[in-house]
């Protein structure tokens, strides 16, 4: 054998050598340092339950996690677990029982000279302060919580608390102080996309309400180039009615403030014409915020439980890819005990596992952002259909155009259409019929069915028709979709609907469209016999006024 050769063999035997010391050493770490499948189901059960009113079965299973945990030494686990039975009863407004948990937390974590103890003894007893509202308490204990983080943890992120120490600065109108943190918290060490997001969106809150156009426009910009770089979804439409408002571009701003819910609308409707100098109708905005605002303000503590369960489901997703993780690095270290050639073979499934990994990783990050999206609008929705629920009348005294009504909807419905996708209005009445009823209420219920299926329309047309029905009006919303390929019937009852493996948000917008038809005094279905796509009918009478409410 020549002297090449040899050298060539001497190398490859050195790196194999290597390699098997690299893949023994990779082995040996992650068995140590990967919490068990055992621990990490546990986790998962227990997400799914914090969401629920099933007290028992949700501390059954933290204690069971508890004592997985301890047995295996998984320490920051344990007291999270702990931490998650307070926060049970935090959103389900058991106070009492609550602080009891955190304090038998704290004290055992005393006791046991924890230092992961007592961080999350404070940051459960900042939380329970925070939801009853007693904000300065809550803010001296984060600080105390971030303290111990920062000094024993400074490679990780503490953007949890930051981020709650600048909501309660907000809430307690210091807008420097909350810029303060929000500083602290982009300059944190490993900080999540979706974190930095957040903290981006409420600067620019904070700029536009300290009308600052520069530094809205350079936030503005960061927030683009976040959905660039990293997919995160920060521009919002409230964001973008902000945009056009600090930027004078008013008849935008007005477009886009139609599409937010009713108290937002309201909102920045009046704000868009105070600054237009038109303050009578500012006026009137201010009146219908104020109106619609009150009526779901009792739900107010249903929006902070709900982002709290959209916060557990996100850690329950990111447990479910540890345990895919886990199960698949399992499989591949069995292979580093065998020979040096099956070591270089491992290795390259090691390659092809953590290329599959990371796609596996991406789709379910991106799946994240479309559940916290479509969960962030369903809290929007919501409190549309709780504006219409509490009513039991409306005034419905005021004309209508028919036609002038049914073409302004049609051309705007066109705007959000597919590419290719056509509307059309089609009328038995002369352009001067008119009837009395509520115009608001008409405009919501037809806007929602004709936004539904231009949605869910990728090819062919969406119709409206307003037809004689005798003593009422017929309209009838006509598209060439089959409903997200379910039955449309599907929808009618589910803010979701599932097509395979893949869950996708609908909306509530037959729900509300029920509720308002009640109010106008009509009613409405979806027509099963029609087979070339969907077709939702609702009817109103011509004379509301000499028709009786019924169910």
């Amino acid at each position: 054998m020549d002297k090449p050769s040899i050298h060539i063999m001497v190398s490859i035997t050195h790196h194999l050598k290597q390699l098997l010391l690299l893949g023994c050493t990779f082995f040996i770490t992650t068995l140590q340092a990967a919490p068990s499948d055992r621990i990490l189901r546990l986790e998962a059960e227990m997400l799914e339950y914090i969401g629920t009113n099933e007290r028992d079965a949700f501390f059954a299973i933290t204690e069971n996690l508890k004592s997985a945990a301890k047995e295996e030494g998984e320490e920051m686990i344990f007291y999270k677990a702990w931490s998650n039975q307070a926060m049970f009863e935090t959103t389900h407004q058991n106070y009492r029982q609550a602080s009891e948990i955190a304090k038998a937390l704290s004290d055992y974590a005393d006791k046991e000279e924890s230092v992961a103890g007592k961080y999350y003894g404070l940051h459960t007893q900042a939380t329970i302060l925070q939801h009853q509202n007693k904000l300065d308490e809550a803010e001296k204990v984060f600080l105390e919580a971030l303290s111990i983080h920062h000094r024993y943890y400074p490679k990780e992120s503490a953007a949890e608390d930051l981020r709650e120490l600048m909501k309660i600065a907000y809430l307690q109108n210091n807008p420097q102080r909350a810029k303060k943190y929000a500083s602290q918290l982009l300059a944190e060490p490993n900080l999540a996309p979706h974190h930095k997001g957040r903290t981006l969106y409420r600067l620019s809150i904070m700029a536009f309400e300290e009308d600052d156009v520069e530094e809205f426009n350079r936030i503005y910009e960061e927030m683009k180039r976040l959905m660039q770089t990293d997919g995160i979804r920060s521009l919002n439409l409230y964001t973008e009615v902000n945009y056009n408002i600090i930027n004078g571009d008013y008849k935008q701003a007005l477009r886009l403030a139609d599409w937010l819910a009713p108290d937002t609308c309201a909102e920045r409707k009046a704000i868009i014409y105070h600054r237009m100098g038109n303050n009578e109708k500012a006026y009137e905005y201010m009146a219908q915020y104020k109106h619609v605002s009150d009526s779901i303000a009792q739900a107010s503590h249903s929006n902070v439980v709900a982002n709290l369960y959209l916060r557990m489901n996100n850690d329950r997703l990111r447990l479910q890819r540890e345990l895919l993780v886990h199960k698949n690095s399992e499989l591949r270290h069995r292979f580093y005990y065998i020979g040096g050639i099956i070591v270089i073979l491992g290795l390259l499934l090691l390659m092809y596992q953590r290329h599959k990994i990371i796609k596996l990783l991406r789709k379910d990050n991106q799946m994240l952002n479309y559940s916290k999206e479509g969960a962030e609008r369903a809290l929007e929705e919501l409190n549309e259909l709780s504006f219409y629920e509490s009513k039991t009348e409306l005034s419905l005294d005021t004309p209508v155009k028919l036609n002038k009504l049914g073409n302004r909807l049609t051309s705007l419905a066109q705007e959000n259409c597919y590419k290719g996708v056509t509307t059309a209005y089609q009328t038995e009445f002369d352009d001067d019929y008119e009837i009395s009823t509520n115009p608001e209420a008409l405009e919501k219920l037809l806007s929602h069915l004709l936004n539904y299926s231009a949605r869910f329309t990728h090819k062919g047309s969406v119709t409206l028709k307003c037809a004689d029905s005798g003593k009422f009006i017929r309209y009838s919303v006509t598209d060439t979709s089959l409903g997200l390929g379910v039955k449309p019937k599907d929808h009618l009852t589910s803010m979701f609907s599932e097509e395979g493996n893949t869950v996708r948000y609908v909306g509530m917008n037959f729900s509300i469209c029920q509720s308002i038809t009640r109010l106008l005094h009509g009613r409405i279905w979806h027509d099963v016999g029609y087979k070339e796509g969907t077709r939702f009918c609702f009817e109103i009478p011509k004379e509301p006024l000499l028709i009786e409410t019924t169910d």
